[in-house]
């Protein structure tokens, strides 16, 4: 039976050798086959985004006597939806329309990105507990005021600049032709 395993044994070092020799002394081929690539689904595909947003904003509330102070990292972009591009190309050409902004703002889900720094109360022996509803109140509240801050700032403007040169030279690229791209409202579409 000792026979036996010693013999198993020896088969088993020798082909783990063989092996190892092989891929060792092998030609170097490349072990990567290429296909040819198939777009499936072309949603994702359809979207320009132009400007990610990380910013750190102050969370300032009150209800009745109790107030809260935190800080909240907030995260997003700015996109245009490319399906929607209104694009004419009867002639040599290309005139294309951008489309409207997508602004999305969202609280970060990184672990530290909401800290409360403070609450109280104004009354002298008050509770200063705000519940879990009020304080999604209050940060709903500095979410809407962020995004009016976007505009403000500047940077839907931005993106609907660098909006506007992306695609000029994506489409001129895949067609060969001029491509002429038009913003119709470089400041952006708050409110309209």
């Amino acid at each position: 039976m000792k026979t036996l395993y010693k013999y198993l044994t020896l088969i088993v070092v020798l082909a783990v050798c063989g092996i190892i020799a092989y891929f060792y002394f092998a030609p170097s081929r490349s072990r990567v086959t290429l296909h040819d690539a198939t777009i499936k689904e072309v949603k994702d595909m359809a979207r320009l985004c132009t400007v990610e947003i990380y910013e750190e904003v102050p969370v300032r509330g009150h209800v009745g006597q109790r107030h809260l102070v935190a800080r909240e990292v907030l995260v997003g972009n700015i996109s245009f939806d490319l399906e929607g591009l209104a694009m004419d190309s009867s002639s040599d050409t290309i005139r294309v329309t951008l489309p409207r902004e997508i602004v999305e703002i969202r609280e970060s889900t990184e672990p530290g990105s909401y800290t409360v720094i403070d609450n109280w109360n104004d009354s002298f022996m008050g509770d200063a507990n705000i519940t879990t509803a009020e304080e999604n109140k209050m940060k709903q509240l500095t979410l809407d005021s962020f995004v009016k801050a976007v505009y403000a700032k500047g940077y839907v403007k931005r993106a609907r600049a660098e909006a506007v040169a992306n695609l000029t030279s994506l489409l001129s690229s895949m067609t060969g032709k001029p491509v002429v791209v038009t913003d119709p409202s470089p400041e952006g579409y708050q409110g309209k």
